[in-house]
């Protein structure tokens, strides 16, 4: 099966994480000729450079590494945020409902921009695929990225401090620490990518670009689709609007030890959206100060000299 599901396989949005890339695949899926992984980011061309079995006792409590159950599903799969695929038969299993009308077939995994291994993987498999890149900021992007890990109790303190702490990590990688500051270091990330595909299969985008109604119109001429208004109806808002839990202290206990990872999956989808709803509250969210601007774009700097 892997051969025939894999070579339709012909469009990958590679990250960066933080850049708009949930906001990219919900609005593409959302036209009749695309289909994408019912796994948002399956990370199976970065598998070379991401050990599941070395990931940190908070990642492993609340992320489901073990996706057989999921597979074994029958079709159409729903929808799933993120694994982490190695195997080929199972990886194409993500597309068996994808068919001659879908004339972008594909998946979105932020790992793949920051992985050095991705792609020569993704290249041998997929030569001419066409790929998007979403950038922004690099500090409003380390930024967003710490309000995501202190949402889900990963972190806590200052931006800076969390960054800092990060900084001593002694085996950083995905999944066993946050890459705060390697994530925002684009350029050597963007070369690899530039190295093996032409520039013509390369489409590079800001954040800032996907508030705007021309961008689609232009990624859906790109893509050779059909062109639809992709900006209006149900689905078509910004995704990942950041929020801070009401209890950071027993959010943090209940990351840590995967409670809350197990209760999620207990409680009902309907009382969980209420419950998620009432937990994070957006009213409390900080702003990044301009010391603290500073301080991480001289981190920033340092990293990348």
């Amino acid at each position: 099966m892997s051969q025939g599901m894999l070579k339709r396989v012909n469009f990958f949005v590679i990250g960066a994480a933080k850049c708009g890339t949930t906001t990219l695949h919900a609005r593409l899926n959302r036209h009749p000729e695309v289909f994408l992984s019912p796994l948002k980011e399956p990370n199976y061309h970065s598998r070379a450079d991401l050990d599941p079995s070395r990931f940190s006792k908070a990642f492993k409590a609340n992320t489901k590494l073990d996706h057989a159950d999921y597979l074994a599903l029958p079709d159409p799969l729903p929808e799933r945020q993120v694994g982490f695929l190695r195997d080929a038969e199972d990886y194409a299993r993500l597309f068996s409902e994808a068919t001659d009308m879908h004339r972008v077939v594909g998946e979105c995994s932020t790992s793949y921009l920051w992985s050095p291994s991705a792609p020569e993987s993704l290249h041998r498999d997929h030569p001419d695929a066409r790929i998007v890149v979403s950038l922004r900021d690099p500090v409003e992007r380390m930024f967003s990225h710490y309000l995501m890990a202190r949402k889900y109790g990963f972190v806590k303190g200052s931006v800076v401090d969390a960054v800092r702490e990060d900084m001593k990590h002694p085996d950083p990688s995905w999944g066993r620490s946050e890459l705060f500051l390697e994530l925002s270091c684009y350029k050597a990330q963007l070369a690899r990518w530039q190295a093996v595909f032409p520039p013509e299969q390369i489409k590079v985008l800001q954040s800032t670009d996907l508030r705007q109604e021309k961008t689609w119109w232009m990624l859906q001429e790109w893509l050779g689709l059909t062109p639809m208004d992709l900006l209006a109806g149900e689905g078509a808002q910004n995704a990942n609007t950041a929020g801070l839990s009401r209890f950071e202290g027993l959010n943090r206990f209940v990351t840590q030890t995967g409670f809350k990872h197990a209760l999620g999956a207990a409680v009902p989808s309907g009382l969980k959206q209420r419950l998620l709803a009432w937990y994070y509250s957006a009213d409390a969210v900080p702003q990044m100060t301009t010391e603290e601007r500073e301080a991480l774009t001289a981190l920033l700097a340092q990293a990348q000299s």
